[in-house]
Protein backbone atom coordinates (compact mmCIF):
# COMPACT_ATOMS: atom_id res chain seq x y z
CA UNK A 1 0.00 0.00 0.00
CA UNK A 2 1.43 3.39 -0.95
CA UNK A 3 2.73 5.43 1.96
CA UNK A 4 0.09 7.98 2.92
CA UNK A 5 0.60 11.14 4.89
CA UNK A 6 -1.47 10.73 8.03
CA UNK A 7 -2.64 13.18 10.64
CA UNK A 8 -0.83 12.54 13.97
CA UNK A 9 -2.91 10.13 16.03
CA UNK A 10 -3.54 12.51 18.94
CA UNK A 11 -4.88 15.20 16.61
CA UNK A 12 -6.76 12.62 14.55
CA UNK A 13 -8.74 11.44 17.57
CA UNK A 14 -10.16 14.83 18.53
CA UNK A 15 -13.06 15.01 16.06
CA UNK A 16 -13.97 11.28 16.18
CA UNK A 17 -14.06 11.30 19.98
CA UNK A 18 -16.18 14.44 19.97
CA UNK A 19 -18.72 12.99 17.54
CA UNK A 20 -18.71 9.67 19.42
CA UNK A 21 -19.55 11.53 22.63
CA UNK A 22 -22.33 13.41 20.84
CA UNK A 23 -23.67 10.09 19.57
CA UNK A 24 -23.88 8.78 23.13
CA UNK A 25 -25.59 11.97 24.28
CA UNK A 26 -28.25 11.73 21.56
CA UNK A 27 -29.10 8.16 22.50
CA UNK A 28 -29.02 8.92 26.23
CA UNK A 29 -31.56 11.72 25.76
CA UNK A 30 -33.96 9.41 23.93
CA UNK A 31 -33.21 6.06 25.55
CA UNK A 32 -36.53 5.77 27.39
CA UNK A 33 -38.76 7.77 25.05
CA UNK A 34 -40.61 4.64 24.02
CA UNK A 35 -41.02 1.13 25.40
CA UNK A 36 -39.54 -2.17 24.36
CA UNK A 37 -39.27 -2.73 20.62
CA UNK A 38 -40.69 -6.07 19.49
CA UNK A 39 -37.27 -7.38 18.46
CA UNK A 40 -35.94 -6.60 21.93
CA UNK A 41 -38.63 -8.80 23.47
CA UNK A 42 -37.59 -11.62 21.13
CA UNK A 43 -33.92 -11.19 22.05
CA UNK A 44 -34.81 -11.23 25.74
CA UNK A 45 -36.71 -14.48 25.27
CA UNK A 46 -33.76 -16.03 23.41
CA UNK A 47 -31.35 -14.95 26.14
CA UNK A 48 -33.14 -17.33 28.51
CA UNK A 49 -32.26 -20.25 26.25
CA UNK A 50 -28.55 -19.93 25.49
CA UNK A 51 -27.25 -22.06 22.63
CA UNK A 52 -24.61 -21.97 19.91
CA UNK A 53 -27.23 -20.83 17.44
CA UNK A 54 -30.85 -20.00 16.73
CA UNK A 55 -33.08 -20.46 13.73
CA UNK A 56 -32.56 -16.92 12.50
CA UNK A 57 -29.19 -15.88 13.92
CA UNK A 58 -25.87 -16.91 15.47
CA UNK A 59 -25.35 -16.69 19.25
CA UNK A 60 -23.16 -13.63 19.92
CA UNK A 61 -25.75 -10.90 20.50
CA UNK A 62 -27.94 -13.26 22.54
CA UNK A 63 -25.05 -14.31 24.79
CA UNK A 64 -24.04 -10.67 25.29
CA UNK A 65 -27.62 -9.79 26.24
CA UNK A 66 -27.68 -12.62 28.77
CA UNK A 67 -24.55 -11.14 30.33
CA UNK A 68 -26.07 -7.66 30.36
CA UNK A 69 -29.18 -9.02 32.01
CA UNK A 70 -27.17 -10.78 34.71
CA UNK A 71 -25.14 -7.65 35.49
CA UNK A 72 -27.52 -4.76 34.88
CA UNK A 73 -30.99 -6.23 34.54
CA UNK A 74 -33.44 -5.74 31.69
CA UNK A 75 -34.43 -2.11 32.03
CA UNK A 76 -34.52 0.03 28.89
CA UNK A 77 -31.27 1.88 29.75
CA UNK A 78 -29.50 -1.41 30.46
CA UNK A 79 -30.83 -2.99 27.28
CA UNK A 80 -29.88 -0.09 25.03
CA UNK A 81 -26.53 0.83 26.57
CA UNK A 82 -24.41 -1.51 24.46
CA UNK A 83 -25.99 -0.58 21.10
CA UNK A 84 -25.29 3.08 21.88
CA UNK A 85 -21.70 2.32 22.90
CA UNK A 86 -21.25 0.19 19.80
CA UNK A 87 -22.53 3.03 17.63
CA UNK A 88 -20.17 5.50 19.30
CA UNK A 89 -17.24 3.14 18.76
CA UNK A 90 -18.24 2.82 15.11
CA UNK A 91 -18.05 6.59 14.67
CA UNK A 92 -14.59 6.57 16.22
CA UNK A 93 -13.57 3.86 13.75
CA UNK A 94 -14.93 5.89 10.84
CA UNK A 95 -12.53 8.66 11.80
CA UNK A 96 -9.62 6.23 12.06
CA UNK A 97 -10.45 4.69 8.69
CA UNK A 98 -10.41 8.13 7.07
CA UNK A 99 -7.03 8.74 8.69
CA UNK A 100 -5.67 5.46 7.29
CA UNK A 101 -6.82 6.53 3.83
CA UNK A 102 -4.91 9.80 4.12
CA UNK A 103 -7.76 12.12 5.05
CA UNK A 104 -7.02 15.16 7.20
CA UNK A 105 -8.96 16.47 10.17
CA UNK A 106 -11.65 18.10 8.03
CA UNK A 107 -12.25 14.85 6.13
CA UNK A 108 -12.43 12.97 9.41
CA UNK A 109 -14.89 15.43 10.91
CA UNK A 110 -17.09 15.34 7.80
CA UNK A 111 -17.12 11.54 7.69
CA UNK A 112 -17.92 11.31 11.41
CA UNK A 113 -20.71 13.87 11.03
CA UNK A 114 -22.24 11.85 8.20
CA UNK A 115 -21.98 8.67 10.28
CA UNK A 116 -23.58 10.44 13.24
CA UNK A 117 -26.54 11.71 11.21
CA UNK A 118 -27.12 8.61 9.08
CA UNK A 119 -30.78 7.74 9.80
CA UNK A 120 -30.24 3.99 9.59
CA UNK A 121 -27.42 4.12 12.15
CA UNK A 122 -29.43 6.37 14.46
CA UNK A 123 -32.18 3.75 14.33
CA UNK A 124 -30.24 0.51 14.75
CA UNK A 125 -28.02 1.90 17.50
CA UNK A 126 -31.06 2.88 19.56
CA UNK A 127 -32.48 -0.56 20.31
CA UNK A 128 -30.97 -3.94 21.05
CA UNK A 129 -30.30 -6.22 18.11
CA UNK A 130 -27.37 -7.84 16.36
CA UNK A 131 -27.33 -5.02 13.79
CA UNK A 132 -25.68 -2.45 16.06
CA UNK A 133 -22.81 -4.87 16.64
CA UNK A 134 -22.72 -5.75 12.94
CA UNK A 135 -21.79 -2.23 11.82
CA UNK A 136 -19.14 -2.12 14.55
CA UNK A 137 -17.57 -5.40 13.46
CA UNK A 138 -17.55 -4.35 9.80
CA UNK A 139 -15.95 -1.01 10.66
CA UNK A 140 -13.33 -2.55 12.93
CA UNK A 141 -12.56 -5.19 10.31
CA UNK A 142 -12.15 -2.49 7.66
CA UNK A 143 -9.71 -0.55 9.84
CA UNK A 144 -7.70 -3.67 10.67
CA UNK A 145 -7.60 -4.61 7.00
CA UNK A 146 -6.17 -1.22 6.11
CA UNK A 147 -3.55 -1.63 8.82
CA UNK A 148 -2.68 -5.13 7.58
CA UNK A 149 -2.35 -3.95 3.98
CA UNK A 150 -0.11 -1.10 5.07
CA UNK A 151 1.98 -3.08 7.55
CA UNK A 152 1.96 -6.77 6.68
CA UNK A 153 2.61 -8.02 10.18
CA UNK A 154 0.95 -11.22 11.29
CA UNK A 155 -0.55 -9.53 14.34
CA UNK A 156 -2.80 -7.29 12.23
CA UNK A 157 -4.06 -10.26 10.22
CA UNK A 158 -4.64 -12.30 13.38
CA UNK A 159 -6.64 -9.45 14.90
CA UNK A 160 -8.66 -9.24 11.68
CA UNK A 161 -9.39 -12.95 11.92
CA UNK A 162 -10.62 -12.58 15.50
CA UNK A 163 -12.91 -9.70 14.56
CA UNK A 164 -14.29 -11.54 11.53
CA UNK A 165 -14.85 -14.64 13.65
CA UNK A 166 -16.83 -12.79 16.29
CA UNK A 167 -18.56 -10.84 13.54
CA UNK A 168 -19.74 -14.11 12.01
CA UNK A 169 -20.93 -15.28 15.41
CA UNK A 170 -22.99 -12.10 15.52
CA UNK A 171 -24.38 -12.04 11.97
CA UNK A 172 -23.48 -14.24 9.01
CA UNK A 173 -23.59 -11.30 6.61
CA UNK A 174 -19.93 -10.80 7.58
CA UNK A 175 -19.33 -13.56 5.02
CA UNK A 176 -19.78 -10.82 2.41
CA UNK A 177 -16.83 -8.96 3.92
CA UNK A 178 -14.70 -12.08 3.79
CA UNK A 179 -15.78 -12.85 0.24
CA UNK A 180 -15.11 -9.30 -0.89
CA UNK A 181 -11.69 -9.40 0.76
CA UNK A 182 -10.82 -12.64 -1.03
CA UNK A 183 -11.87 -11.25 -4.42
CA UNK A 184 -10.08 -7.98 -3.74
CA UNK A 185 -6.84 -9.77 -2.97
CA UNK A 186 -7.09 -11.88 -6.11
CA UNK A 187 -7.88 -9.14 -8.66
CA UNK A 188 -5.58 -6.38 -7.36
CA UNK A 189 -1.80 -6.07 -6.94
CA UNK A 190 -2.35 -7.15 -3.35
CA UNK A 191 -2.56 -10.69 -4.71
CA UNK A 192 1.08 -11.00 -3.68
CA UNK A 193 -0.18 -11.27 -0.10
CA UNK A 194 -1.84 -14.60 -0.91
CA UNK A 195 1.61 -16.16 -0.68
CA UNK A 196 2.06 -14.67 2.79
CA UNK A 197 0.77 -16.31 5.99
CA UNK A 198 -1.31 -13.31 7.11
CA UNK A 199 -4.51 -13.73 5.07
CA UNK A 200 -4.53 -17.48 5.67
CA UNK A 201 -4.10 -16.95 9.41
CA UNK A 202 -7.02 -14.51 9.41
CA UNK A 203 -9.22 -16.99 7.55
CA UNK A 204 -8.24 -19.87 9.84
CA UNK A 205 -8.89 -17.90 13.02
CA UNK A 206 -12.26 -16.68 11.75
CA UNK A 207 -13.29 -20.22 10.78
CA UNK A 208 -12.14 -21.62 14.13
CA UNK A 209 -14.22 -19.09 16.05
CA UNK A 210 -17.24 -19.67 13.81
CA UNK A 211 -16.94 -23.46 13.96
CA UNK A 212 -19.15 -24.04 17.05
CA UNK A 213 -22.07 -22.38 15.29
CA UNK A 214 -21.47 -24.45 12.16
CA UNK A 215 -21.48 -27.60 14.29
CA UNK A 216 -24.76 -26.48 15.89
CA UNK A 217 -26.27 -25.89 12.45
CA UNK A 218 -25.18 -29.35 11.30
CA UNK A 219 -26.50 -31.06 14.43
CA UNK A 220 -29.88 -29.36 14.03
CA UNK A 221 -30.36 -29.92 10.30
CA UNK A 222 -29.23 -26.47 9.09
CA UNK A 223 -32.33 -24.60 10.35
CA UNK A 224 -31.08 -21.19 9.24
CA UNK A 225 -30.93 -22.32 5.61
CA UNK A 226 -34.51 -23.59 5.90
CA UNK A 227 -35.53 -20.29 7.52
CA UNK A 228 -33.99 -18.36 4.62
CA UNK A 229 -35.67 -20.58 2.03
CA UNK A 230 -39.05 -19.92 3.60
Amino acid sequence: MAMLRRTPLAAALVAPLGFAALKLLLHALAITNYGYFRDELYYLACSRHLAWGYVDQPPFSIAVLAGVGALLGHSLPALRLLPALSGAATILLVGLIVRELGGGRFAQALACLCALLAPVWLAIDHFYSMNAFDTFFWSLAAWLLLRALDDDRLGWWAALGVVLGFGLLNKTSVLWFGGGLAVGLIVTPFRRLIARPGPWAAAAIALLLFAPHLVWQWQNGWPTLEFMRN
